[in-house]
Order: C-alpha cells, then structure tokens, then sequence
C-alpha cells in the first residue's frame, strides 16, 4: 500500500518547493555575491574608466542595484510561487493528514526531534512569507523590521536544507531504507 503522505500530488508539492526554496536561496546568495550592486558597480566604474569616463562608487552602486533588479524581481515571483505551494502544502496536509509524527505525543526522540524541525520550519516559512508579503504590501512603518526579519530567512533556510539532506540520508540508510527512491517515485526500490 502506497503511503498517503508520498502520493503523486504530496511528491509534486514537496519538489515544487523544493526547487523554488532553492531558487529564492540562489538569488539571496547571488545578491549578497556576484551580482552584489558594489561589486557590480565596481565593474561598471572600471568598464567606463577603460573609457576615460569617471563616475563615483555611490552612483556605480545605484546603477548596480538598477542592473541586478531583474534579478530580485524574480526573486520576488518565486516568493508568491513559494506562497501559493506552502498553502497548498498546508492543505494537503490538512486533508490527507499529518505526514510527520506529532512533537505532543509520546514517540522516540528521533521522531520527536523531526517533528520539532518541521514544525519550526513551517512557522519559519511562514514568516519568512508574511515578511516577505509585508515588505511589497504592508505599511511603511513596519517595513524595516519586516526586511530585518525577512533577511535572517537565508540563516534557517540554510540549515533546514543541511538537517534535512542529511536525515534524508541517515533515514535512507537505516531504518527508512528506500525514502529517498519513494519520493521521488512514490515507490520503495
């Protein structure tokens, strides 16, 4: 018998936001680096200086960030995408029911410990939206706490996929032998 919690629809949801959390950890790390607006206008200062044109490190940086907004927009698309797979997890979760153990009831300290990870990478998700949502729509005065908040995002999203890649894999090892071809497949090898 298939186990509800790997069924087609919970496999699409888990790599849709799999791939979109990568995504958005891809852009964040890009604008920190590469595509950081000093480090481009540092490049664009030293393109026009082959030129002989002179132009100061302020305004390179605003023409650096001006280049990179492509970039961010997506970065922004990718968080509405992320939005509407979390709900959609969310209610799949509701309707199928819990796919992990209860962190309440009386269960091992592994499955206890992965409860805990997932309910707190849910409630981080879920701030790192609502921040996400405050800093495009919500008022002013609350903007740069949001994007204060909204920035730690990168630290949890970080670690989340390290636990998790690395239960992932301990669990294939062991006693959940298989996982990963089943959530992938929907199927044990």
């Amino acid at each position: 018998m298939r186990d509800k919690r790997f069924n087609l629809a919970s496999r699409l949801i888990h790599w849709a936001i799999a791939f979109t959390f990568l995504y958005l950890l891809l852009t964040v790390l890009l604008r920190l680096g590469w595509m950081n607006k000093n480090h481009i206008g540092g490049i664009i200062q030293d393109g026009l200086a082959e030129d002989g044109v002179s132009i100061d490190k302020d305004l390179a940086g605003t023409i650096g960030k001006k280049v990179r907004r492509p970039m961010w927009h997506t970065h922004t698309i990718a968080g509405y995408v992320l939005t509407g797979l979390f709900v959609v997890r969310c209610v799949i979760t509701y309707v199928q029911g819990q796919a992990f153990p209860s962190p309440f009831k009386a269960v091992s300290g592994y499955n206890k410990f992965k409860a805990w990870v997932y309910v707190i990478f849910y409630i981080l998700v879920a701030v790192s939206l609502g921040t996400g949502l405050i800093i495009e729509f919500g008022p002013e005065s609350i903007h740069d706490i949001s994007e204060e908040i909204h920035k730690l995002s990168l630290y949890y999203m970080v670690t989340f996929i390290a636990v998790h890649l690395i239960g992932v894999i301990i669990a294939d090892g062991t006693k959940d032998r298989g996982i990963i071809s089943k959530i992938i497949s929907g199927d044990r090898p």
